[in-house]
């Protein structure tokens, strides 16, 4: 699976930022908004590379299931 193949309303909010995050952002020097906003967007894309693997490990874990299942 692929992230192109995930539903746009997985990967938008996803990418949306937290009322918490936005908070930050506003009242960060504007020196920091920058490195932040990058800070914000790996943490991002690693829990939506957490929330993939999750997924295929899942997806690993039931077809493994059924071919011990089957293999008799």
């Amino acid at each position: 699976m692929s992230v192109s193949a995930l539903p746009a309303s997985v990967t938008t909010a996803l990418s949306r930022l937290s009322k918490a995050q936005q908070d930050v952002l506003s009242s960060a020097p504007a020196e920091m908004k920058p490195f932040l906003e990058a800070q914000f967007k790996m943490t991002q894309e690693q829990q939506l590379g957490e929330w993939i693997t999750k997924m295929m490990k899942g997806d690993h874990e039931q077809a493994t299931s059924v071919l011990r299942n089957t293999a008799g």
